[in-house]
Protein backbone atom coordinates (compact mmCIF):
# COMPACT_ATOMS: atom_id res chain seq x y z
CA UNK A 1 0.00 0.00 0.00
CA UNK A 2 2.53 2.26 0.65
CA UNK A 3 4.68 1.44 -2.40
CA UNK A 4 1.50 2.46 -4.29
CA UNK A 5 0.92 5.73 -2.61
CA UNK A 6 4.30 6.54 -3.26
CA UNK A 7 4.04 5.57 -7.33
CA UNK A 8 1.04 7.77 -7.28
CA UNK A 9 2.54 10.76 -5.53
CA UNK A 10 5.41 10.12 -7.89
CA UNK A 11 3.04 10.44 -11.12
CA UNK A 12 1.54 13.42 -9.52
CA UNK A 13 4.21 15.65 -11.00
CA UNK A 14 4.51 14.97 -14.54
CA UNK A 15 0.56 15.06 -14.58
CA UNK A 16 0.50 18.72 -12.85
CA UNK A 17 3.28 19.48 -15.00
CA UNK A 18 1.35 18.87 -17.90
CA UNK A 19 -1.73 20.30 -16.97
CA UNK A 20 0.17 23.46 -15.84
CA UNK A 21 2.19 23.53 -19.57
CA UNK A 22 -1.66 23.14 -21.17
CA UNK A 23 -3.40 25.61 -18.99
CA UNK A 24 -0.06 28.45 -20.16
CA UNK A 25 -0.42 27.58 -23.43
CA UNK A 26 -4.07 28.10 -24.14
CA UNK A 27 -3.53 31.79 -23.66
CA UNK A 28 -1.68 31.45 -26.51
CA UNK A 29 -3.39 29.01 -28.99
CA UNK A 30 -6.45 31.43 -28.57
CA UNK A 31 -7.02 34.01 -30.90
CA UNK A 32 -6.64 37.80 -29.69
CA UNK A 33 -4.26 38.81 -27.29
CA UNK A 34 -5.23 39.65 -23.70
CA UNK A 35 -3.60 42.78 -23.96
CA UNK A 36 -5.64 44.44 -26.96
CA UNK A 37 -8.52 44.00 -25.06
CA UNK A 38 -6.89 46.54 -22.19
CA UNK A 39 -4.90 49.12 -23.88
CA UNK A 40 -6.70 51.89 -26.22
CA UNK A 41 -7.52 51.26 -30.02
CA UNK A 42 -4.82 53.91 -30.59
CA UNK A 43 -2.35 53.11 -28.40
CA UNK A 44 1.26 53.46 -30.16
CA UNK A 45 4.02 50.89 -30.86
CA UNK A 46 6.08 52.39 -27.74
CA UNK A 47 3.01 52.06 -24.99
CA UNK A 48 2.20 48.51 -26.47
CA UNK A 49 5.86 47.12 -26.19
CA UNK A 50 5.87 48.93 -22.36
CA UNK A 51 3.00 47.47 -21.44
CA UNK A 52 4.22 43.50 -22.98
CA UNK A 53 7.49 44.45 -20.76
CA UNK A 54 5.55 45.37 -17.52
CA UNK A 55 3.40 42.10 -18.23
CA UNK A 56 7.01 40.07 -19.30
CA UNK A 57 5.14 38.61 -22.30
CA UNK A 58 8.54 40.37 -24.40
CA UNK A 59 10.26 37.15 -22.64
CA UNK A 60 10.84 34.50 -25.02
CA UNK A 61 7.59 31.48 -24.49
CA UNK A 62 9.74 28.79 -22.17
CA UNK A 63 10.98 31.87 -19.93
CA UNK A 64 7.21 33.35 -19.36
CA UNK A 65 6.42 29.16 -18.44
CA UNK A 66 8.84 29.41 -16.05
CA UNK A 67 8.37 32.35 -14.29
CA UNK A 68 4.70 31.54 -14.22
CA UNK A 69 5.38 28.63 -12.28
CA UNK A 70 7.62 30.19 -9.98
CA UNK A 71 4.63 32.50 -8.96
CA UNK A 72 1.96 30.17 -8.96
CA UNK A 73 4.05 27.80 -6.45
CA UNK A 74 4.83 30.68 -4.29
CA UNK A 75 0.71 31.81 -4.61
CA UNK A 76 1.11 34.68 -6.74
CA UNK A 77 -1.84 34.22 -9.20
CA UNK A 78 -1.13 37.65 -10.58
CA UNK A 79 -3.14 40.69 -11.41
CA UNK A 80 -6.40 40.66 -13.30
CA UNK A 81 -6.24 42.50 -16.60
CA UNK A 82 -9.95 43.03 -16.49
CA UNK A 83 -10.28 44.36 -12.99
CA UNK A 84 -6.90 45.18 -12.02
CA UNK A 85 -7.66 43.39 -8.89
CA UNK A 86 -5.09 40.56 -7.23
CA UNK A 87 -6.68 36.99 -9.11
CA UNK A 88 -6.48 35.37 -5.73
CA UNK A 89 -8.84 37.32 -4.50
CA UNK A 90 -11.32 37.48 -7.08
CA UNK A 91 -10.72 33.17 -7.49
CA UNK A 92 -11.70 33.43 -3.24
CA UNK A 93 -14.63 35.39 -3.63
CA UNK A 94 -16.09 33.24 -6.61
CA UNK A 95 -15.35 30.23 -4.31
CA UNK A 96 -16.92 31.70 -1.03
CA UNK A 97 -20.24 32.02 -3.67
CA UNK A 98 -19.96 28.77 -4.51
CA UNK A 99 -19.56 27.47 -1.29
CA UNK A 100 -22.81 29.60 0.02
CA UNK A 101 -24.68 28.07 -2.93
CA UNK A 102 -23.92 24.68 -2.66
CA UNK A 103 -24.73 24.93 1.11
CA UNK A 104 -28.09 26.21 0.72
CA UNK A 105 -29.15 23.57 -2.39
CA UNK A 106 -28.01 21.55 -0.16
CA UNK A 107 -30.00 22.48 2.73
CA UNK A 108 -33.42 22.57 -0.26
CA UNK A 109 -32.19 19.34 -2.15
CA UNK A 110 -31.09 16.93 0.87
CA UNK A 111 -34.86 17.81 3.21
CA UNK A 112 -37.37 17.50 0.13
CA UNK A 113 -34.84 14.18 -1.94
CA UNK A 114 -35.26 12.60 1.74
CA UNK A 115 -38.79 13.23 1.97
CA UNK A 116 -39.74 12.42 -1.52
CA UNK A 117 -37.59 9.32 -1.51
CA UNK A 118 -39.63 8.39 1.88
CA UNK A 119 -43.12 8.50 0.02
CA UNK A 120 -41.55 6.88 -3.09
CA UNK A 121 -40.74 3.92 -1.10
CA UNK A 122 -43.81 3.97 1.23
CA UNK A 123 -46.11 4.02 -1.82
CA UNK A 124 -44.29 1.49 -3.57
CA UNK A 125 -44.89 0.44 -7.14
CA UNK A 126 -47.39 3.14 -7.13
CA UNK A 127 -47.66 5.73 -9.67
CA UNK A 128 -46.51 7.93 -7.22
CA UNK A 129 -43.67 5.67 -6.29
CA UNK A 130 -42.93 5.71 -10.71
CA UNK A 131 -43.23 9.35 -11.25
CA UNK A 132 -40.69 10.53 -8.68
CA UNK A 133 -38.19 7.82 -9.79
CA UNK A 134 -38.63 8.92 -13.49
CA UNK A 135 -38.13 12.99 -11.95
CA UNK A 136 -35.28 11.42 -9.96
CA UNK A 137 -33.46 9.76 -13.29
CA UNK A 138 -34.27 12.82 -15.27
CA UNK A 139 -32.71 15.40 -12.85
CA UNK A 140 -29.85 13.13 -13.08
CA UNK A 141 -29.25 12.82 -16.49
CA UNK A 142 -29.85 16.55 -17.46
CA UNK A 143 -26.35 17.85 -18.16
CA UNK A 144 -25.63 20.58 -15.74
CA UNK A 145 -24.14 22.98 -17.67
CA UNK A 146 -27.41 23.02 -19.72
CA UNK A 147 -29.49 23.03 -16.75
CA UNK A 148 -27.53 26.07 -15.43
CA UNK A 149 -28.32 27.86 -18.23
CA UNK A 150 -31.43 27.00 -18.48
CA UNK A 151 -32.02 28.06 -15.13
CA UNK A 152 -30.32 31.77 -15.84
CA UNK A 153 -32.77 32.37 -18.52
CA UNK A 154 -35.54 31.58 -16.88
CA UNK A 155 -34.97 33.33 -13.42
CA UNK A 156 -32.93 35.65 -14.34
CA UNK A 157 -33.84 37.40 -18.46
CA UNK A 158 -37.61 35.99 -18.57
CA UNK A 159 -38.73 36.35 -14.89
CA UNK A 160 -35.97 38.67 -13.28
CA UNK A 161 -35.93 37.34 -9.97
CA UNK A 162 -32.36 36.44 -9.72
CA UNK A 163 -29.20 38.04 -11.58
CA UNK A 164 -27.41 36.33 -13.92
CA UNK A 165 -24.23 36.37 -12.00
CA UNK A 166 -22.99 38.04 -8.94
CA UNK A 167 -24.60 38.32 -5.82
CA UNK A 168 -27.38 40.92 -5.54
CA UNK A 169 -31.10 41.60 -5.18
CA UNK A 170 -32.99 41.99 -8.14
CA UNK A 171 -34.34 45.58 -8.97
CA UNK A 172 -37.78 45.39 -8.83
CA UNK A 173 -38.85 48.64 -10.48
CA UNK A 174 -36.92 48.43 -13.52
CA UNK A 175 -38.77 45.46 -15.26
CA UNK A 176 -37.55 41.90 -15.55
CA UNK A 177 -33.81 41.06 -16.38
CA UNK A 178 -32.42 44.23 -15.35
CA UNK A 179 -31.49 43.43 -11.34
CA UNK A 180 -28.49 45.45 -9.61
CA UNK A 181 -24.99 43.23 -9.72
CA UNK A 182 -23.09 42.84 -6.89
CA UNK A 183 -19.74 41.77 -8.07
CA UNK A 184 -18.98 39.84 -4.60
Amino acid sequence: MFAYLIRRLVLVLPVAFGVSLICFLLVYIAPGDPLTAIMAVDATAEEQAAMRAAYGLDRPLPVQFLMWVWHLLHGDLGQSIASGRPVAGEVWRAVQNSLLLAFAASMIAFPVGLFLGFLAGYFRDSWFDKAITSAAIAGVSVPNYWLGMVLVILFSVNLGWLPAMGRALPDRTAGPGTGRICAT
